[in-house]
């Protein structure tokens, strides 16, 4: 697995916290964002591999995607949403233009999701803990 970025858009911090800390690999690079026109603004340097997307009602909304462009369609979406949240139809918006878009109702499943997006051949490493280093 080469090395890759994961972009998780979630308004409360502690929530995306922790959801980061769940998929925290070496060869993963993992950035936080509030909403989800702040990971596609021109002046963001790092290029996504994923964007895991958590729908919070009143604050991160379903029709933020209807803002998304052509060339960011490209990217695989991970949608979050609890389990009381209203069905949202994936055909629809794979027929809108986004390549890959998936759903996820827990945080398991978000792992499951997008390891298998981001790693397709294998799975992907667990971390292991470093070995400490005797000091001279």
């Amino acid at each position: 697995m080469d090395y890759k970025t994961i972009f998780i858009v979630d308004p409360i911090k502690g929530e995306r916290i922790q959801l980061a800390k769940l998929l925290k690999q070496e060869k993963i690079t993992i950035a936080g964002f509030v909403k989800l026109t702040d990971c596609f603004k021109k002046s963001n340097p790092l290029q996504c591999d994923c964007v895991i997307y958590v729908l919070r009602p009143g604050r991160a909304e379903l029709k933020a995607l209807n803002n998304v462009s052509h060339r960011e369609k490209n990217i695989p979406f991970v949608i979050v949403t609890g389990s009381d949240a209203p069905k949202i139809e994936l055909d629809e918006w794979k027929k809108k233009g986004f390549k890959s878009i998936d759903l996820a109702l827990s945080k398991e499943s978000v792992k499951e999701i997008t390891y298998n997006i981001i790693s397709p051949d294998g799975p992907v490493p667990e971390r292991k803990p470093l070995q400490a280093i005797p000091l001279p």
